[in-house]
């Protein structure tokens, strides 16, 4: 216990001596290591980022892009494509003639020949073709060598050659098959044509309706389409899915909207229209006529 004692006297004495040495002025480092030279750092100032103004996207005034804050995209199931307003509001846009689309896809498909082989009659050296104008549905009969002025070709020759048709279910026969030789002035090529197939190019083209009066428009990539509230120019075409991209340009030119379109069927056409009815379409390839074959 003595030594506890002593042990513990000692230790409140060191204590007090410590807190002596704490409350003295005298700087506990020497002069030598405050008495230093000082330097001055200068905090680089921050700069504020300007961000350019968000421009309106080539598919409407309506598509703002801002860098941070995307569009909300909705869903129209009357139209069945994507906007950026919601289908209600569209709905009261729909008074507006800007906001108003008045294109309408009828059919997307592979471009047929404008004329088209129909058959032929006569003797070998003096055949008669009937070809088939596809925009008026109007017949044409020519010999080799003549100028067909409403389909814009001339023809350089005409045959009938035997040929291998293939039929299914069964062998292929040989078959006398009428094969012209067309000069195209628009495309400055020939064009060959048989009585057996329709002459299909590998582009495409389009068929468009306007909801105003029902007035149907042929169309191809790069055609424009002039209607009184503003022109309609048909873009990218597809065939599968058929789909077309078509921009609206307001009359004075400084106003663009753009919608994806594709085919409308039965009621969903927005207007009929009061046209007279027709039988006959660019797009109705209908099977060869098979006509009497020449006397041999």
């Amino acid at each position: 216990m003595l030594v506890f004692l002593f042990m513990g006297v000692i230790s409140i004495r060191s204590v007090k001596t410590l807190d002596t040495l704490s409350r003295q002025d005298s700087p506990m480092l020497s002069e030598s290591k405050v008495d230093v030279e000082t330097y001055v750092v200068e905090r680089p100032q921050s700069v504020s980022a300007l961000w350019e103004k968000p421009q309106s996207q080539s598919r409407g005034e309506d598509w703002i892009f801002d860098v941070f804050t995307p569009p909300v995209l909705y869903y129209n199931p009357a139209s069945r494509e994507f906007t950026v307003t919601s289908p209600e509001i569209s709905i009261a846009d729909a008074k507006d003639p800007w906001k108003a689309f008045e294109i309408e896809l009828v059919e997307v498909r592979q471009r047929p020949y404008r004329l088209q082989l129909k058959g032929y009659a006569g003797d070998d050296g003096n055949y008669v073709a009937h070809f088939e104008l596809l925009d008026t549905n109007e017949t044409l009969l020519a010999k080799a060598g003549k100028l067909l002025h409403e389909a814009g070709v001339k023809v350089l020759s005409f045959e009938v050659k035997q040929m291998e048709v293939k039929q299914e279910g069964s062998m292929p026969v040989f078959e006398n098959v009428g094969v012209a030789r067309l000069l195209d002035y628009e495309s400055n090529e020939e064009v060959f044509l048989t009585n057996l197939e329709t002459k299909i190019f590998s582009d495409l083209e389009a068929k468009v309706r306007s909801t105003e009066d029902g007035q149907v428009y042929v169309v191809r990539e790069g055609s424009q389409v002039e209607l009184d509230n503003g022109s309609y120019v048909i873009g990218a075409l597809s065939h599968n899915p058929q789909e077309a991209m078509v921009t609206k340009i307001s009359v004075d030119g400084g106003r663009r909207m753009s919608k994806l379109l594709k085919p409308l069927s039965g009621d969903e056409f927005i207007n009929q229209g009061e046209g007279e009815p027709s039988s006959f379409s660019p797009f109705a390839i209908r099977p060869k006529v098979v006509l009497p074959k020449p006397n041999s």
